[in-house]
């Protein structure tokens, strides 16, 4: 009975020992990354948040690493190897960027898309698209497709 005793009490201890130095870094995230984090990646587990000089980052565990400006607004969304959700796409480009992407039918192929201002950019598997919000034009940088499109 004593031996069981001492192992239940070193049981206790290991226990209590394990959650002093765990850190839940979803205790850390402020309430718009959180709100972001919940609404477009259900559950997704966060690895890590880090906050940086120009704001902060925030790494889904097995997924996307989201960046965000000192406002928490995101700046970026990288899936990491896999597409960025529609839905977050839906409602976060422009209606007429996320209508042409649409229509190419490549609405569920974005592996990243970040902003700056009005301006976007989306990477898709083989070509990087770009939107300027202020003239409306859609380009391809990388040239993979010619031309500038106005929306």
């Amino acid at each position: 009975m004593t031996r069981n005793s001492l192992n239940f009490v070193f049981l206790i201890a290991i226990i209590v020992m394990m959650g002093a130095c765990g850190n839940n870094v979803w205790d850390d995230l402020p309430e718009p990354i959180v709100k972001m984090v919940c609404e477009y990646f259900p559950g997704g587990e966060v690895a890590s948040y880090v906050d940086t000089d120009n704001g902060s980052v925030v790494k889904i565990r097995n997924g996307a690493e989201l960046t965000f400006d000192s406002d928490y607004q995101w700046v970026k969304v990288d899936g990491c190897g896999q597409t960025v959700p529609q839905q977050f796409l839906f409602d976060q480009l422009p209606r007429e960027f996320y209508e042409y992407f649409e229509a190419l039918e490549s609405d569920s192929d974005v592996y990243c898309v970040s902003r700056e201002g009005r301006n976007y950019t989306v990477e898709l598997l083989d070509a990087t698209v770009q939107y300027d919000g202020n003239t409306g034009t859609v380009t391809y940088p990388d040239h993979t497709l010619q031309g500038v499109f106005l929306l």
